[in-house]
């Protein structure tokens, strides 16, 4: 099996995938700027000794490159490369292509040890976690990437030391993305990631605007309508809107019993036509009347 991303694709086969134009190699980051004659259809699988982000630069047109980690189960396994694409060392990657035209390629490559110990990322990545690698799309680590490939074509007695210094930038917007990655996706499927439930949280926490409908809740998640109600249900084994108001109610409570606001602005702002609809659905929660807890409250003080 090929010991190095570059020697695999870019080197020992260079008549089908091209070879280096220029080569950096600055302290614990290695960066190959390749030059890609047009191919036709090709398989190949990847095993690398470091862990390896492939960027192809902006406008040069669409890549076709299909691709997966670990053994395929079909073909559905090969999903579609982004632009950057992330290769942990010593996994696998299986690579399909119709073929693509003429094109540069940057590959940077890390020192195995400090880009684990870091990102956290290695042949034993989650799914989550390589479905993230497949496709890199976070804005900061594809901002330096382009950076990259524009401080590499412009000769500068300082250009070594900007490579440098963008490739520890590089490591960190990695390693925070991927702190992203694992915020947002270790989540049983059909339930709501944590990141969706602090944002709805942080929705109806929010006193200065007024309550939320579950459309908007469900925008703040990027889901749709019922798929929220689904999940939320899943998730917290309660709706959406009981949530909603067990949060309301809560807030009703603390303001009687720590305010002065009339029960009829409180019973407004917490999306009510009337009064008494708000007292009523206040007795029927707490078993006594606005009027009265903020009685009982006032006395306790």
């Amino acid at each position: 099996m090929p010991r190095s991303f570059v020697e695999d694709s870019w080197v020992m086969h260079k008549d089908q995938a091209g070879a280096i134009e220029q080569h950096f190699a600055v302290g614990d980051f290695r960066l190959d700027v390749l030059s890609q004659p047009d191919t036709g259809p090709f398989t190949r699988t990847h095993l690398v000794d470091y862990p390896s982000i492939a960027y192809l630069p902006t406008g040069q047109g669409e890549d076709p490159v299909r691709g997966c980690f670990g053994e395929p189960r079909s073909h559905r396994s090969f999903v579609p490369f982004g632009a950057a694409v992330l290769v942990p060392a010593n996994l696998a990657v299986h690579v399909q292509s119709t073929g693509y035209a003429e094109r540069r390629l940057l590959i940077c490559r890390f020192d195995p040890d400090i880009f684990e110990s870091l990102t956290g990322l290695g042949a034993n990545a989650s799914g989550d976690e390589l479905a993230a690698c497949i496709d890199v799309r976070d804005a900061a680590v594809l901002a330096t990437l382009e950076r990259l490939s524009i401080a590499v074509s412009r000769p500068s007695t300082a250009r070594e030391m900007l490579v440098r210094g963008l490739g520890m930038v590089l490591l960190a917007e990695l390693t925070r993305h991927f702190e992203l990655v694992r915020e947002r996706g270790f989540h049983r499927a059909g339930t709501l990631a944590p990141w969706q439930l602090k944002r709805i949280d942080q929705r109806l926490a929010d006193e200065s605007k007024p309550v939320p409908s579950v459309s908007e809740l469900a925008s703040l998640c990027g889901i749709g309508r019922r798929h929220l109600m689904r999940a939320f249900k899943a998730t917290r084994g309660s709706t959406v809107m009981e949530h909603v108001e067990r949060t309301l109610f809560a807030r009703a409570a603390r303001m009687l019993g720590e305010t002065t606001i009339p029960v009829k602005s409180l019973a407004v702002s917490l999306g009510y036509e009337r009064q008494g609809s708000f007292s009523a659905a206040f007795r029927r929660r707490f078993g006594e009347t606005p009027r009265d807890y903020r009685a009982r409250a006032s006395a306790g003080r």
